[in-house]
Formats: structure tokens, sequence, C-alpha cells
């Protein structure tokens, strides 16, 4: 995020098709950042950016999603359709894979590789055509060797802000694990973790996280009867967040018994 913004932010993750969810995330105080899938952006090619962002909001874009609409998608495709979204973009995280403990060594080094050179690729053509948002770097896996493999690019990077997708942690100790472990292992200047994050996780999140994502739980604490969303209740909801993300809790196990 911008050096002149707020040292810790929160990211409201929305589904621009959804009109119940621009409804309660546009123009909001307490959100001065929203984020799209990657599959998800067209929308903004056939519809008013203010329908979805107010005058105090930043765009994030990602492709932080299924393998499956990741394993074919063309390089250029992606720069081409960020050309044409440059407009509303302010930054992005460009070149996910996927790695999992039920994968081979072999498979995750190629699914790691791969990130890799597609990061650095995007960053190349990018700067090529001097687009006028941020593009920075993420880091996949959570061994050290995984971690690594990526010390060459955050440093052709400037070891900037670094995104780390924790969507499929359940566990709010492996993910303060693994993200300790992301800071041990590389030369971080501070990382956004991208996920479904409640209070509880994110006390045990270090000071080195600058930034922090939500959407799933937040929804569920914000819904009425009717099943439209309050936007008062929104603003208590990220405030928990907040409150939690700026009071760490430095000993995992002061926290165990604590709801998520």
């Amino acid at each position: 995020m911008p050096e002149t913004a707020s040292i810790r932010q929160f990211v409201a993750k929305v589904d621009p098709f959804n009109a119940n969810e621009r409804d309660l995330f546009r123009g909001h105080e307490s959100i001065p950042y929203l984020q799209v899938k990657y599959s998800d952006s067209h929308w903004l090619l056939n519809n008013s950016v203010d329908d979805l962002l107010g005058s105090n909001q930043q765009l994030i874009l990602v492709d932080w999603e299924d393998g499956e609409k990741l394993k074919d998608r063309d390089p250029d495709h992606v720069v081409r359709r960020c050309l044409m979204l440059e407009p509303y973009i302010d930054y992005a995280w460009l070149g996910d894979r996927w790695t999992y403990e039920k994968m081979t060594p072999r498979e995750n080094r190629k699914q790691i590789n791969t990130s890799v050179d597609l990061q650095r690729y995007l960053g190349e053509q990018f700067e090529q055509f001097g687009v006028d948002f941020e593009f920075n770097p993420m880091v996949l896996g959570w061994k050290p060797w995984h971690l690594r493999r990526f010390s060459d690019l955050l440093e052709d990077f400037g070891n900037t802000l670094v995104g780390f997708d924790a969507t499929a942690y359940r566990s709010k100790y492996n993910q303060a694990n693994d993200v300790n472990l992301t800071f041990d292992v590389l030369d971080l200047g501070g990382m956004y973790v991208n996920g479904c994050i409640g209070p509880t996780h994110l006390r045990y999140l270090p000071n080195g996280v600058k930034a922090f994502s939500g959407k799933s739980q937040i929804l569920k604490e914000v819904r009425l009867d009717n099943d439209e969303f309050s936007r008062n209740l929104l603003g208590r909801s990220i405030e928990r967040r907040i409150n939690a993300f700026e009071n760490p809790q430095t000993e995992l196990g002061e926290f165990n018994t604590a709801a998520t």
C-alpha cells in the first residue's frame, strides 16, 4: 500500500456481479480498498466503475483463485486485460499457482517455478508498457526451500509488499507459523495476507503484516433477516478486526481458548 496511507489496512473482497455486495462495500468509510478476482474483472469493462468504487476507495486486482481457472490462462491475455483495466486498477498481485501437501516435491517445485517465471514476465511487460498501477509479488509454499525460490524475484521487485494467500488455512496456529516462517526465510518489506481471517487469526499475525483481506465471515456478521446487509454492522465488524490486528498476541498459547 502507499507510504502515505495508514500502515495497517483492511481490504474487502467483493464480487462485482453481486449487487448486494457492491451496495455494502461501495464508498464505506471503513474500507479503503476493494479487491476483485481476475476472473471477475471483465465486469469492469462492461459497467461503470462508480457502481463498484467510492471516491475514497482504491481497487486491487488478484488471481488468487481456483487452480482450474489458472492452469490454461494465457499470460499475454492477462497483460492485455490489465492494459484495458489500467484506468481502474491501483494495485495488482498476479502470477498465482498452487502448492499442496498431497503433491510431490517435484510437483510443488514445478508450480513454484512457474509462478516465479510468470510474475517476472508480467512485471517486465508492465514495465515495458509503463502501466499506472503498482504490481507486487507473491510467494507460495510453506517450507523454507519453497520460499527461498522467490528470493531473486523479491529482490528484483525491491522487497516490496509481498502477497501471501491464506484462504486455505483453517488453523490460526498453522497460519501464524507459516507467515512467521516466510519472514524468517525472506527479506520482506511487508506482507499482505489474503484470506478469510477473523479477529482471532489476526491477533497472531506478526507486525510485518501490513494489510489483510476478508469477506465470507464478515457477510455472515452483517446479514439481516431479509438477506440484505447492514452498513452500520459492517463498520463494527471491521473495527473488531482492526483492533485485533493492532494488538497482536505475542504468545500463541495465550489465546487458544478464544472464539474464532
